[in-house]
């Protein structure tokens, strides 16, 4: 008996056949035969295909549709639905054909389900559902095939349960809509036990789960089988069969405990499912109406099979729906003749009526196809949407006329705000979108109210309303004419759009707003419903014009039936507006639910005293310029979550207005403020009182136009001192950015690029270039964390910096830890910049024997220099990201000379030292010997040791006054940010034992790299935010410069906006270390004397100490 485990299946299913002892399955039915198994349970998936081929023999159907949900059966352990694939096989032996099989995932949307589900529609119209074990998980389905309008009449859906559940769990006992959506839906469903057979069982055991219950049930059938088939055989040896027990056993008559127990000669059960259709007007049978039970019979040579046929007893008036429609799915069966005769007789009629037809045509259309008993339906094709997104034809426009496509689109986007905007024979319009979940149901006043909006209510200060539009029935569109100078909100809290002078208008706008407001209250629609300063517009000629009357009634009751929702899910009133609403209007709506009894919940007299209100709070923002509540926003929510007004805003927004929050100093007048109280009381005035309160105290001198043209000449002179302000703005930012690009590039160079000019290339025939580069950096950046890297090249590079700049050289690039210079280039210099180079080499050496590592406390650099003379070839480089570049074999040799060079070494060719030795014989050289240089070949190198002593007091001069401007330059910014840091002047090689320790210089040293990186980031900040700002400037006062100069401005800020484009450096010899020893060199030595003099005087202290000498 078992197997208990439904992994077990197999193994107990081959041991019990290769054993040869009979075995009874009670867990789970499996599409397998097995010799001397029994199957005793129901639900097997041969008894499920069977039932389903009886039903579907019985109703004389041929083909049907499939929907199957493998995940609904993934938590059932049990189920058979498992082994689809084995029940398909079964319908197609017997058959059946299956059109079309549609797999759908759990938890599908009704929306999916009915594209879906389209697939049917040419195919099939009888559709098996194998969705889940309750009738709960069918209503996505039946849902979807309501959406799609797929009757009943012509589609027959029929739910396939195979769980006996004891008793199926109606949908429609708790939700009455439900009933509609499954009427005449046929189910097929297990109901082999039936709870009035099971009452004793029951009463005895008890059990946790509906699985456990029904195994156990199985387990005792099948010991109540078992003790038959051994008592039969005992009293009939005939019966007794030991080598295929199931034969023997298909073969009797088994009356079980519950009921007959039928097994065919495969050992498999067979029981038939109930069968029943839904059925509305049978109350009695939970609106079920029985159409029999699948009934087994012994006569077939299976010895146990099923069929079904129609209780005519229980529904004798049912007729049995079709497989294929009467004329068939494209009325292909179905005889044309009658039909072309009958066509015949019905022209010939037409014919004789044709001119009434015309005449009534022309009665009930008008010229563009909209009917005029309904003129507020706008056929959906007249309604143009406008892509604010997009220039259409961009390429085919100048640039002027582009400027001003955008600029409108600009224009129409700031003014729809969550609108869409569109044409309607050829007039602008704004159109609010939703989407229609069923179809609208036009009630006769709604139709009133309709054709009163759109014919009937005409006034000077009321904006036109354009009417309704249907989408295929999907979406809604709510149309109003466009006023092209937005809504008073626009003009109050949009920045762009305020302007001092407004402040001279409140008591016009405020006018016309009651003037609108009147003529709504003394007309049919009674109140405004929906007035807030979004739907207070104004035209062409500044004159308010309200909007928006008479559709929120129609919003709130759909909405309270579940007719439409927002496409975004968001609330339909927005909660930016829902403080101009009367709290007390506001709880009406929310309890509406869309029934008959909404009908006069909101009488005129309320809606009158709702717009009251709504006017105390344009009142309140008109005249203070300020939101009466804190800006409230919308989320999107899921589609059961939408709503028609956020609880949590509405919260919020009901914390106002009372008491009255007034601004200090305001200067409202009291009557002002009496009528802005009594807005918000109990004993709220009528509008024709406050039309005379406000014409009172607002009363405006001269017509709008006059005070338009007053306030319009005061704008102008304050505009023009703005464009003055603006241009001294545009013109420093222009300084600063001719100052930078000085730095980028060579001063004659940024003067032609200035200009608008594109320098070309330049051969230069004499030039020396300079070539230094950091020994193991690769290592020390391996060991160092990258701000500290960056502190370091920075305190480096910048005493390299100056001591360039004040020798006359050019800084061509920096490459990592790589620095290139040049002197020669662009400012020809004869035979000079050997010399410069000479001077800016032992300079550098000097100043690293005194740069101490800023995040290594007594440790220092060593660096390679090299050089070399010849002709080079020099240019601008790039379009986006230009850099002024040399190029030349001359090039190429002093960068060799530097990588093949030695640390603390500063090595030349033959060339420069024969230049040094004619010119400027001062310097002291070395003759290094020959190397061997690629792609070069052997080559004489030299050393440059120094100067002769002779020249000893024109260096100490200079490094004294470079010293003192690195000072002056590290202590004051180039942009006037002051960085407390004091520059170290040179000393001698600090090794003396009484100076200052190593640990309080390191510690000095670091803080004034950090100090000096911090400085150099926020210089960059300040140059990146000055650009911005130029380009902003160039662009607002475009007016004010011809197009050469804005080109030039343009070009000039596209090259400094983009940072030089760099190439990788040489590698560096890796595993160098960084070590305390120093070459002790010429220069070094000389300026020993002077540095160690001018450091005792800045610090006493060492005056005491006696330095040991260098």
């Amino acid at each position: 008996m078992g197997p208990t485990c439904s992994g077990n299946f197999l193994r107990f299913a081959n041991l019990t056949a290769e054993i040869q002892t009979l075995q009874i399955n009670i867990l789970k039915g499996y599409p397998y035969y097995h010799p001397t198994m029994i199957d005793m349970v129901t639900r097997s998936p041969q008894n499920l295909a069977e039932n389903v081929v009886a039903v579907v023999r019985g109703f004389e159907w041929g083909q049907v549709g499939v929907v199957f949900c493998e995940e609904c059966y993934a938590d059932d352990k049990l189920a058979s639905e498992a082994y689809f694939s084995y029940i398909e096989d079964i319908l197609s032996d017997n058959n059946i054909l299956m059109k079309e099989i549609v797999k759908l995932r759990k938890g599908e949307s009704k929306e999916n389900i009915s594209e879906i589900i389209t697939i049917f529609e040419p195919s099939a119209r009888v559709i098996l559902l194998f969705l889940g074990n309750t009738l709960e998980e069918y209503i996505p389905f039946m849902e979807a095939m309501s959406f799609n309008n797929y009757t009943t009449e012509e589609y027959t859906p029929v739910i396939v349960i195979s769980k006996n559940a004891l008793g199926l769990a109606y949908p429609w006992q708790n939700n009455q809509p439900m009933l509609d959506i499954f009427h005449k839906t046929i189910i097929v469903h297990n109901n082999c036990y039936e709870k009035s057979k099971l009452s004793s069982f029951l009463s005895k055991y008890t059990f946790s789960s509906l699985d456990e219950t029904l195994i156990s049930l199985q387990m005792y059938e099948g010991y109540y089988l078992l003790g038959s088939y051994l008592y039969s055989a005992i009293t009939n040896t005939t019966l007794f069969n030991y080598v295929a027990p199931e034969k023997s056993i298909a073969s009797m008559d088994i009356h079980g405990p519950f009921g007959p127990i039928y097994i065919n000669n495969n050992g498999q059960r067979v029981a038939g499912f109930e069968v029943m259709i839904v059925n509305k007007s049978e109350p009695m049978r939970n609106y079920t109406t029985d159409l029999g039970t699948v009934s087994t019979t012994k006569k077939c040579p299976r010895m146990a099979c099923l069929h079904f046929i129609i209780n005519s007893t229980s529904s004798p008036s049912y007729e049995p729906p079709k497989d294929v429609p009467l004329c068939g799915f494209h009325g292909e069966i179905c005889d044309q003749t009658g039909v072309i005769y009958a066509i015949g007789v019905v022209g010939a009629v037409v014919a004789i009526f044709i001119v009434f037809y015309v005449a009534i045509r022309k009665l009930v259309t008008s010229t563009r196809g909209r009917s005029i008993s309904n003129p507020w339906l706008i056929p959906f094709h007249d309604l143009r949407f406008i892509d604010l997104t997009t220039t259409d034809g961009s390429q085919q426009m100048s640039v002027q006329s582009l400027k001003e496509k955008m600029a409108e689109r600009a224009h129409l986007k700031s003014i729809a705000r969550t609108k869409l905007i569109a044409t309607v024979d050829q007039t602008y319009v704004l159109v609010d979108k939703f989407v229609v979940r069923d179809k609208i149901r036009y009630e006769k006043s709604d139709i009133n109210l309709l054709y009163q909006m759109k014919s009937q209510v005409q006034h000077d200060n009321l904006n036109q309303f354009v009417g309704l539009s249907l989408d295929k029935s999907s979406h809604i569109y709510v149309i109003w004419n466009q006023c092209f100078r937005g809504s008073l909100y626009d003009h109050i809290f949009t920045k762009e759009r305020s302007r001092d002078t407004a402040t001279n208008f409140e008591g016009a706008f405020l006018r016309d707003i009651l003037k609108g407001l009147d003529y709504l209250h003394n007309s049919g629609l009674e109140y405004h419903g929906n007035l807030t300063l979004h739907n207070c517009l104004l035209d062409s000629h500044w004159i308010v014009k309200l909007s928006g009357f008479g559709v929120n009634r129609l919003l709130v009751k759909w909405k309270a039936s579940g007719q439409i929702f927002t496409e975004d899910h968001t609330p339909v009133l927005k909660s930016e507006d829902i403080h101009y609403f009367d709290p007390l209007m506001k709880a009406v709506w929310k309890s509406m639910n869309g029934t008959k009894q909404d009908k006069g919940m909101i009488t005129g007299d309320m809606g009158r005293r709702g717009d009251m209100y709504s006017f105390g709070v344009i009142l309140y923002e008109i005249c203070f310029k300020k939101k009466m509540v804190p800006p409230l926003f919308d989320y999107p929510k899921g589609e059961d979550e939408s709503v028609l007004i956020d609880d949590e805003n509405d919260a919020i927004a009901s914390k106002y207005p009372l008491p009255l929050d007034l601004p200090p100093n305001h200067d409202m007048h009291n009557d002002l403020i009496k009528l802005l109280e009594n807005c918000f009381g109990t004993n709220r005035p009528d509008v024709k009182l406050a039309r005379k309160i406000i014409d009172t105290v607002l009363k405006v001198q001269g017509s709008l136009v006059d005070l338009m043209i007053k306030n319009l000449t005061a704008y102008t002179e304050g505009l023009s001192e703005t464009v003055r302000q603006r241009t001294d703005q545009l013109e420093h930012e222009m300084r600063k950015n001719e100052d930078l690009l000085r730095e980028l590039l060579p001063a004659s160079i940024a003067e032609d690029v200035k200009r608008g000019l594109r320098p070309g290339a330049k051969s230069y025939s004499q030039v020396t270039i300079l070539y230094s580069d950091i020994v193991g950096f690769t290592s020390l950046c391996s060991e160092s964390k990258p701000l500290e890297v960056v502190n370091l090249l920075s305190g480096m590079y910048q005493r390299f910096d100056k001591i360039i700049s004040t020798n006359g050289g050019y800084k061509m690039e920096t490459i990592g830890d790589a620095y290139c210079v040049a002197a020669g280039l662009p400012e020809e210099r004869a035979m000079e910049h050997v010399k410069i180079i000479c001077m800016i080499a032992l300079y550098q050496r000097d100043s690293l024997h005194h740069f101490e590592i800023p995040h290594r406390t007594g440790q220092y650099l060593n660096c390679r220099w090299g050089f070399n003379s010849g002709e080079v070839f020099a240019g601008i480089i790039g379009q986006r990201a230009p850099r002024y570049a040399c190029f030349g074999e001359a090039v190429m040799l002093a960068s060799k000379m530097e990588s093949s060079g030695v640390e603390d070494r500063i090595q030349m060719t033959l060339v420069s030292k024969q230049l040094l030795e004619d010119h400027y014989p001062f310097f002291k050289c070395s003759f290094r010997g020959g190397v061997t240089v690629e792609p070069f070949g052997h080559m004489l190198t030299y050393w440059l040791e120094g100067v002769q002593e002779g020249n000893t007091i024109r260096v100490a001069e200079f490094e004294e006054s470079t010293n003192e401007n690195l000072k002056k330059t590290v202590e004051v910014g180039e942009y006037g940010h002051v960085v407390k840091v004091v520059l170290k002047h040179a000393t001698p090689s600090p090794k003396a034992s009484e100076q200052k320790s190593r640990q309080e210089l390191a510690r000095e040293k670091v803080l004034k790299e950090k100090e000096l990186e911090e400085s150099r980031l926020k210089r960059q900040q300040t140059l990146h935010e000055a650009l911005e700002e130029y380009e902003d400037e160039v662009e607002m006062n475009a007016v004010l410069k011809d197009d050469d100069e804005k080109h030039s401005a343009a070009d000039l800020t596209s090259i400094l906006s983009v940072p030089l484009e760099g190439e990788d450096g040489e590698e560096e010899e890796e595993g160098r270390a960084i070590g305390h020893g120093r070459l002790d060199s010429q220069a070094s030595t000389i300026f020993a004397a002077d540095a160690e003099e001018s450091l005792k005087k800045s610090d006493p202290d060492l005056k005491k100490a006696d330095p040991e000498p260098a």
